[in-house]
């Protein structure tokens, strides 16, 4: 008997609905995350409603269909809460064994985008992002319309241009601002650096204090019987200078007191990716 492969898809629902479903039958996905805007308030209280909407209308449609959908939320205007969710997932799914993990870079915020190539640099061999091009925005339509003032001013031609955005907005809440045939091109991503124990220690020692230790602080904290003095600064020298280079950390002076920081990269590499 063959094993079953399980196969994620992840799509953020923005404002679109054809086109967070691209990549759907092509990669054979057994089971679809929809990552929907966290509630707001205020301005983007109306915006943010939209997209939930989206995504319930998407997940009742799909129900259909396929038995394995869950809508997660994120603040998709957060680095980290993107991150944040994409990470749990990906966890999630590797202890189900899952074969591969899409996810639809198309179709929310480049901070969602920027998020996912950080994580399937984490993940290479599991999580794929992608990409689903589109040539037919109708958005353009909508902007030829209010852009032809001599048929706005003329007030015969006004309820053509009326009829027109009417249909427009039907389109929208039907499927959003795309319309396919959609163009499936996958991201190549590079792996990151894989930090050693050692390294990983310095990020967690970091993180409780305050992102910051002076270098004697931080060689106390770190300091163990099994290695020589001369071995254990060597070792310290080498992890430093790594997470220097990658600009994960940065070292200042305080008169003759070195004193080493979390840059805002690595705080967010040692809270959300480490």
């Amino acid at each position: 008997m063959n094993e079953f492969k399980r196969t994620v898809m992840i799509s953020p629902v923005g404002l679109e609905k054809d086109r967070v479903l691209a990549g759907f039958k092509k990669f054979g996905a057994t089971s679809l995350y929809l990552i929907q805007s966290e509630e707001k308030e205020g301005l983007e209280k109306k915006l943010a409603d939209t997209v939930r909407t989206f995504a319930l209308e998407l997940k009742k449609y799909l129900e259909k269909i396929l038995d394995d959908i869950i809508i997660e939320e994120a603040n998709i205007t957060d680095l980290e809460s993107c991150i944040k969710i994409l990470k749990k997932i990906v966890i999630q799914e590797i202890n189900k064994h899952t074969d591969k993990i899409f996810v639809n870079v198309s179709t929310s915020s480049k901070i969602f985008a920027i998020a996912c190539i950080y994580i399937a640099g984490l993940y290479p061999n599991i999580v794929k992002p992608f990409y689903a091009k589109t040539s037919d925005y109708i958005i353009q339509e909508f902007i030829e319309i209010l852009s032809n003032e001599s048929k706005l001013q003329d007030n015969d031609k006004k309820e053509d241009c009326i009829k027109d955005l009417l249909k427009i907005k039907e389109y929208f809440e039907e499927s959003g601002w795309t319309k396919g045939e959609y163009q499936i091109n996958l991201i190549p991503t590079l792996p990151f650096k894989q930090f050693t124990n050692f390294q990983k220690r310095i990020f967690t020692i970091l993180l409780k204090n305050q992102n910051e230790l002076k270098l004697k602080d931080l060689m106390d904290l770190l300091k163990t019987e099994e290695l020589s003095e001369g071995s254990f600064r060597s070792k310290l020298s080498y992890a430093l200078r790594d997470m220097l280079d990658y600009g994960l950390v940065e070292k200042s002076k305080e008169g003759k007191k070195v004193i080493f920081h979390l840059t805002k990269k690595g705080q967010i590499f040692g809270n959300y990716l480490i």
